[in-house]
């Protein structure tokens, strides 16, 4: 009865994942997912293994593709290749779910393949490099490329009224250039795999980036305001011990020291939730032992919550720690006065 209705839920959730995804130019993708919705796990390895070598998959079909590989294998109780795919899948995509009510033997390497992007920092990423109004080379550089997944990038550009132009360039040390027109130019670019396949962008067709024409930045510099001379004698300003800058300066590190015992509580917190998805038994049949898939997300969630007040916490402590130090000083005694080189400033910092 356990087997039955579980056959059942795994057959609505592929039907269900299969008609959310939209068309795809990938010949073997539909094929794929027949399988799937067939429950023929090995046939649809095969056929996902055609469609991830199929060249020129779009973004969306190669996160596709990268998911049913994951579900496939850990179908297959294949943790191991399970993992990897899902990390390529986390690496293109770190905020990406699951499309379906998958199996723990699913869930289990999918989170512990987001734990691991997250704890490498290895979200891949393509960002433009600034140039002058006079260079010639438009220029673009690959961001924590962990997995040696980007070999080409596809830049897009687009002079006037013109056509959009396409022109790949390889990547040598992370970096890919074009050449520039003149004139102002459109422009924005794909990150491709070995097979064409499009990791990441940076701008689109609808969003471009834009290079002004040579020239167009320059511009002179205004002339400086006049200085007015100093007088002869500067007025004296004192503070008093007890200034109101130095109670505030107080009130702000009591915020900080506060600030940051809450932060690292909750990042405790988080790091608990986190391990204990990562950190669940399997037994020898690939599933996790005392964690559902819904409390699995659940924790998820709460470590990432946690975790963003943590980060926020950490950021209010630092900002109150800076000001509190600069009142401190401010609230000082101070003297100021003029003399024939200059200025003088002097304090005492009782």
């Amino acid at each position: 009865m356990v087997a039955l209705h579980r056959f059942v839920v795994l057959t609505a959730t592929l039907l269900l994942t299969s008609s959310a995804w939209g068309e795809t130019s990938n010949p073997y993708l539909p094929r794929a997912r027949q399988l799937l919705e067939e429950l023929r796990y090995p046939d649809a390895a095969r056929a996902l293994e055609q469609a991830r070598a199929h060249p020129g998959n779009d973004r969306d079909t190669l996160l596709e593709i990268l998911e049913l590989q994951g579900v496939v294998a850990g179908m297959l109780q294949q943790p191991a290749k399970a993992r990897s795919a899902f990390q390529t899948l986390l690496v293109l995509a770190p905020d990406h779910r699951l499309e379906g009510d998958y199996a723990p033997r699913v869930v289990t390497p999918f989170f512990e393949a987001k734990s691991w992007v997250s704890d490498k920092s290895a979200a891949l990423g393509l960002e433009a490099l600034p140039s002058s109004a006079e260079a010639s080379l438009l220029s673009v550089q690959v961001k924590t490329d962990v997995l040696n997944l980007g070999r080409l990038v596809r830049f897009h550009l687009r002079e006037g009224g013109d056509a959009w132009r396409a022109q790949e360039q390889p990547l040598v040390e992370g970096k890919a250039s074009v050449e520039r027109k003149g004139g102002r130019v459109e422009w924005w670019a794909e990150l491709l795999d070995e097979r064409r396949a499009v990791l990441t962008s940076v701008g689109s067709d609808a969003s471009p980036l834009v290079a002004l024409a040579p020239g167009a930045l320059v511009s002179s510099a205004p002339a400086p305001a006049p200085v007015s001379p100093l007088p002869e004698k500067l007025p004296r300003v004192a503070g008093a011990p007890g200034s109101p800058l130095r109670t505030v300066a107080y009130a702000c590190l009591g915020l900080a020291v506060g600030a940051g015992a809450a932060g690292g509580y909750l990042g405790w917190q988080s790091n608990q939730a986190r391990a204990r998805v990562v950190g669940a038994p399997v037994d020898e049949a690939g599933y996790t032992q005392g964690l559902t898939q819904r409390e699995a997300f659940a924790l998820d969630a709460r470590a990432r919550a946690q975790g963003g007040w943590a980060n926020i916490l950490f950021g209010v402590a630092g900002a109150a720690a800076i000001a509190g130090g600069t009142l401190w000083v401010l609230g000082a005694p101070v003297g100021v006065s003029a003399t024939p080189t200059g200025v003088v400033v002097g304090g005492a910092f009782p």
